[in-house]
């Protein structure tokens, strides 16, 4: 079993946690939430690949949603909702560090939520490198956002070989995905799951 030089945390479902926003939005503004779908079948997929603008985009459907407050206050509520660190994860990621892993967050987000991300719990400074979306251009699970990230790895880094990147990710497709590239991809099941196969690459959490 070849050992890990660098590991890269998925975001949603592995470090941070919470509800979804669309769901909670809707039920707590008594709105149809078909009313949203289109924005994010949409609009907010050229968001998330650095394409658009969210504030520009959520400008255009602010009052269709109901919202009664500015974009920035909408954006603020959004961003709130799935902002729950794991704790045990989070922790996790300066132990890792310590063990000489390069250790890396990936996420497909639009540019203004990774920013509140890397404000609030200061991902810049934990994280040896913070792979997003916007700024790849291209989804971090597709062939061009995934080389991207590896090429990066390999020159900041001196990682040569993919399979010397443990990728966790808690979608299953994803996960396939980066396997069949070469990475060493790693489906997220929990944080017990997580520190037992870390164990087993001789990773002590």
């Amino acid at each position: 079993m070849e050992k890990p030089r660098a590991v890269i945390y998925d975001n949603d479902g592995m470090v941070a946690h919470g509800g979804r926003f669309s769901e909670q939005y809707a039920r707590e503004f008594n709105l149809n939430i078909a009313v949203m779908d289109p924005f994010f079948a949409g609009p907010f997929k050229k968001c998330m690949t650095g394409e658009a603008d969210l504030r520009e985009e959520l400008e255009k459907v602010i009052t269709t949603w109901g919202w009664k407050g500015t974009v920035d206050e909408l954006m603020q509520y959004w961003f709130s909702i799935g902002a729950t660190l794991d704790e045990d994860v989070y922790a996790s990621i300066a132990k890792l560090r310590a063990q000489d892993l390069v250790v890396c967050l990936a996420t497909n987000q639009e540019r203004y939520r990774l920013n509140y991300f890397v404000e609030k719990f200061s991902y810049d400074k934990i994280f040896n490198e913070v792979f997003c979306a916007s700024e790849l251009g291209a989804l971090k699970q597709s062939a061009e956002g995934a080389e991207k990230i590896f090429q990066t790895l390999k020159e900041r880094h001196g990682i040569l070989d993919k399979g010397e990147v443990m990728y966790w990710d808690d979608r299953e497709g994803n996960v396939e995905s980066l396997n069949a590239m070469g990475f060493n991809a790693q489906m997220y099941r929990g944080y017990p799951a997580f520190k037992e196969v870390m164990a087993e690459h001789g990773f002590q959490l």
